[in-house]
């Protein structure tokens, strides 16, 4: 038997409160009985690399989802390592768990949906949810993967057997207006992280002195 499971794909260089808000509210709104968070080992669109090794990546995520009901980590593409795309990842994932992968993604990489691998086949096999990203609309993103197949974008209103595949689901909550990236040039600058990261991923940064180089990069 099958099983709806939320997966949020990222670098988490550094996980921050804004994955674990839309992560908590698709679950929440989908009635999902996880998501799990799925950090890539070598993400195809950023060539640069990563900041943060992988076992730094890990050992936060692990500490933002341990007092997360319903969040949880998935290594899949960090244990094996090297280059991996998201529709292969999900068809995996499948095979492997028995799950109906739901795929998370925010409104902004939703819109670059034709540059990643397979994306009509993506769409035909899974089901997207699209949250809201500061600086993006839903009429832009679904103008923008319009030619992809049939599929065309829909609001949640909670009535859909979620899991089946072939659908973008927008899901309308209040963005988190906060970035890795931000988060990042904080610590290069030694500035205090607030509420971006949770405390205890707060704490590893700072005992590990993470992102302090990120001004010269």
């Amino acid at each position: 038997m099958s099983l709806a499971v939320g997966l949020l794909g990222g670098t988490f260089d550094p996980v921050h409160e804004g994955h674990l808000h839309a992560a908590t509210c698709v679950r929440s709104a989908l009635g999902l009985p996880r998501v799990a968070l799925l950090p890539c080992a070598v993400p195809p669109h950023k060539p640069e690399g990563l900041v943060a090794s992988d076992d730094d990546r890990l050992a936060m995520l692990r500490l933002a989802v341990a007092d997360r009901h319903g969040l949880e980590l998935c290594t899949w593409e960090v244990d094996r390592g090297g280059r991996h795309y998201t529709i292969d990842t999900l068809r995996a994932l499948r095979r492997a768990h028995g799950w109906d992968p739901v795929f998370v993604v925010g409104m902004d990489a939703l819109a670059d949906l034709a540059s990643w691998r397979e994306p009509d086949r993506l769409l035909a096999e899974f089901d997207l949810v699209a949250v809201d990203r500061p600086g993006r609309t839903i009429e832009e993103a679904a103008a923008r993967i319009a030619g992809l197949g049939a599929t065309r974008v829909r609001a949640w209103d909670g009535s859909a057997d979620v899991g089946r595949g072939g659908r973008v689901f927008h899901l309308g909550i209040p963005p988190r207006d906060v970035s890795a990236s931000e988060i990042r040039r904080r610590c290069a600058a030694g500035e205090p992280l607030d509420d971006l990261v949770p405390p205890a991923v707060a704490r590893y940064i700072r005992e590990r002195k993470l992102y302090r180089l990120e001004a010269a990069r």
